[in-house]
């Protein structure tokens, strides 16, 4: 948290003539504070240089022409498979499958949550598995939908991934970095960031309204979120998504109402449980994952993404929902300053994404353009292991997809064989009547 001084503080205005501008005080900042800065923009530029050789294609945000089909969520996404990571750490790396999120359980309001802190995991795939962040998926897979194949998908990515993208098909500024690998027509986009994790800021309530707003099911109470990974239609793709859920809700609308309180009423005291942990653990990334068979499927009708927001404030999260697929939203208004929680808001999201879908049109059909560029890109990628690194070196700047310097599979050649091999049909001897 920044703690340096701000010198410049009020004082005699100064005299000034209609050709003289005010002088602004300047504000010094902390020494410590411009070291961090300074060592986090070399940690983030080490990380996009990292195994990544010469330029062989750049995409400029003029040069994608956006398709022509509508790009729409017209349909209900199929779950292919759910897990949720163990939380605690003991050498192993164990998954429950097909594990479960929590359940919507609201306190009664109002209600005093303690700021975050400690550590917050981005995402505990590439935080346990940063060689193989999508190894947990395909163990799932192989439990919950072991025949499924995979041929006719055109690309699967974790939501972040998608939305990193979207805001540069919405022409925002930016750099970023991502691996893509294609295995037979399925381009795979992977995250690479230089760390998966971060210590909280001590200004928002978002990890502690999760923890004091749901219930763990029976069995997941040593769990993390649940991840989900869902299949649709993204125009004229085949897409898969991983992301994270919040929390599962079963309705009605009208149960929400009930949670609205007066700012009279006292507050419930605050409760100890922090956002994350106090200290970072080791992982073991070489221990081989365990899935243990625990939880039941909650269906796609029950998601629900938690935000929280001061008391007249609106959040930015349209994007997560369309990508996830996810028909509820939770918000929980909380009186700035304090942590008080007064009131939670419930949106059935269908109608305001369907809107957002709209307006972000263009955008949505530009991304769609893109991906097929990175697959035909990466389609003429020579060698057993077709893979590249995008980066945008640059805020505002174009993409540039250059060589991976060392390619190395992110998938076990057991998960290929099973979900992208055609299967030969099977024939059964028929003995003559």
């Amino acid at each position: 948290m920044y703690s340096g001084t701000v010198y410049g503080g009020p004082g005699p205005v100064p005299s000034t003539t209609p050709h003289e501008a005010p002088q602004v005080p300047e504000v010094v900042m902390d020494s410590r504070m411009i070291a961090k800065k300074k060592r986090r923009a070399k940690e983030v530029a080490v990380t996009m240089r990292r195994n990544a050789g010469q330029v062989i294609h750049t995409i400029s945000f003029d040069s994608i022409l956006p398709v022509t089909a509508d790009i729409m969520w017209d349909c209900d996404p199929e779950l292919l498979c759910s897990y949720n990571w163990q939380s605690s750490v003991n050498g192993t790396n164990v998954i429950f499958v097909p594990g479960a999120p929590p359940k919507w359980t609201p306190p009664t309001l109002p209600y005093t949550l303690a700021l975050d802190s400690g550590i917050m995991y981005t995402d505990h795939n590439y935080a346990r598995q940063p060689r193989f962040p999508y190894t947990p998926m395909f163990e799932a897979l192989s439990v919950m939908n072991p025949d499924a194949q995979l041929l006719d998908i055109d690309v699967i990515a974790d939501r972040n991934n998608l939305r990193t993208l979207l805001e540069f098909a919405q022409g925002k500024a930016g750099t970023f970095r991502l691996n893509l690998q294609q295995i037979g027509n399925t381009l795979i986009l992977v995250r690479s960031e230089d760390r998966y994790w971060k210590r909280s800021n001590g200004q928002g309530y978002g990890h502690n309204f999760e923890n004091h707003f749901t219930q763990a099911e029976e069995g997941m109470q040593n769990a993390t979120s649940q991840y989900r990974v869902i299949r649709y239609p993204m125009g004229p793709l085949n897409v898969v998504v991983r992301f994270e859920a919040d929390a599962y809700y079963e309705g009605p609308e009208a149960e929400v109402e009930a949670f609205f309180a007066a700012e009279a009423t006292p507050a419930a005291p605050i409760s100890p449980v922090t956002g994350g942990a106090a200290a970072k653990p080791n992982f073991n990334y070489s221990a081989p994952i365990q899935v243990i068979r625990r939880g039941l499927p909650v269906p796609c009708a029950q998601i629900a993404e938690l935000k929280t927001s001061p008391m007249g404030e609106s959040v930015i999260c349209m994007d997560q929902l369309w990508f996830g697929r996810t028909p509820h939203l939770l918000l929980g208004n909380y009186k700035k300053g304090t942590g008080i929680f007064q009131r939670v808001r419930y949106t059935s999201t269908r109608d305001k994404v369907a809107e957002w879908e709209r307006r972000q049109q263009e955008s949505l059909r530009r991304l769609v353009a893109l991906l097929i560029e990175l697959r035909r890109v990466l389609r003429a990628e020579q060698g057993p292991i077709r893979a590249a690194v995008l980066v945008r070196e640059e805020k505002g700047g174009p993409i540039h997809i250059r060589a991976m310097e060392v390619k190395a599979p992110i998938v076990a050649l057991h998960f290929i064989q099973r979900h992208w091999q055609p299967q030969p049909p099977v024939f059964r001897h028929v003995r003559p009547t």
